[in-house]
């Protein structure tokens, strides 16, 4: 009997580690699988899953060498070793294959630095921009007031002068929209997000009785599909709205019995909205021009505008995890999709939807 106390407690002193191991090889699999998961631009899956299949049989081998202190099965024991044998060739390999690209992974020392340099250069293209536009809207200031005192002067003006006039006032006003519009821009991606539940529905109403009081001869049938709740920022959506639903009203302002239309559809935490019209359209052959600043696909002399509102709604719709694109024919109107969070924004609804954009 003493001689066999030192034996029974090796042998529970194997029992218990064997079983610490096995558990934890099957609960590391796990736990790499919910990083994998919750982390949508995670680069090692194919790592992940064969390592993950090597801990699983490497805990079952453990598990057999307890099971067989009272059960004996040499086969299946010696199978799940062979197993886990296998795989830890492919393991090692993939393993190995993957030390650049872990060791190029940047540390949160330089993380952090990167984001400080990021900030830095927002400051100071804050600061140019503010310091371009007062440049430029000082001389503009200038030439629009010295027009209007010219024009007051010239009490006998000629039809040619005064249309020479009128030309040089219209584009001072179009220098200065675009001045506005390039500011409205850069502080899109500098604007704090204040999230919160938006129905973009009443959101829409709101700015098509603005368009209405705006142009009150135009009759324009608008459908605007209720209760569409997304979740964002409600300025910046309402801008959103507000330059796709101006760029159906003017696009559609040569066209008989003008018809548009805002609907949308929810999947899973991204609803998908649409503005459709029966405008003047485009050429899909131009399409990947639409949302580029300054690219127009209209002269200037068919429809106004400054080139900027497409590229504002592109960028909100970024900020706010969602893609933005278009489909259209010429003459037979165009319809305008972007998608929109339905619930409180998170990193991984930004890793999804960042595929999809690129």
């Amino acid at each position: 009997m003493q001689a066999s106390q030192p034996i029974s407690g090796v042998l529970w002193t194997h029992v218990l580690s064997d079983v610490v191991l096995g558990l934890f090889c099957f609960a590391l699999p796990v736990l790499l699988y919910r990083i994998a998961r919750r982390r949508r631009d995670f680069p090692f899956r194919p790592q992940v899953a064969v390592l993950s299949a090597f801990l699983i049989a490497s805990g079952t081998a453990h598990f057999m060498r307890v099971l067989s202190i009272w059960y004996p099965l040499p086969g299946l024991g010696a199978a799940v070793k062979v197993v886990a044998a296998l795989l830890a060739i492919p393991t090692a390999i993939l393993l190995w294959r993957a030390l650049p690209d872990l060791l190029s992974m940047p540390s949160h020392r330089q993380l952090r630095h990167a984001n400080e340099s990021l900030a830095r250069a927002n400051r100071e293209l804050e600061a140019f921009t503010a310091s371009v536009s007062h440049d430029l809207r000082s001389p503009l200031t200038t030439i629009a007031g010295q027009a209007g005192l010219l024009e007051m002067s010239l009490t006998n003006a000629s039809e040619e002068q005064r249309r020479r006039l009128a030309k040089i006032q219209s584009s001072v006003k179009q220098m200065s929209d675009l001045i506005d519009a390039l500011l409205a821009l850069s502080r899109i991606s500098r604007h704090t997000l204040l999230r919160e539940a938006i129905d973009a529905s009443s959101l829409a109403h709101s700015i098509v009785n603005d368009l209405r009081q705006r142009e009150p001869e135009r009759a324009v049938e608008v459908s605007i599909q209720p209760d569409i709740f997304v979740y964002g920022d409600r300025r910046l959506i309402g801008d959103l709205l507000r330059n796709v639903l101006e760029n159906a009203w003017k696009f559609t302002s040569k066209t008989a019995n003008a018809r548009i239309e805002l609907g949308g559809t929810i999947d899973g935490t991204m609803a998908t909205l649409h503005v459709r019209d029966n405008g003047a359209g485009f050429d899909m052959a131009h399409a990947q021009k639409l949302f580029r600043p300054f690219h127009r696909l209209h002269s200037a002399s068919e429809f106004e505008g400054s080139g900027i509102g497409l590229a504002t709604v592109a960028r909100i719709v970024e900020r706010h995890g969602g893609r933005v694109w278009a489909d259209a024919k010429p003459n037979e109107g165009a319809v305008f999709y972007f998608t929109l969070p339905t619930a409180p924004i998170t990193g991984e609804i930004l890793v999804q939807q960042a595929p999809e954009n690129a």
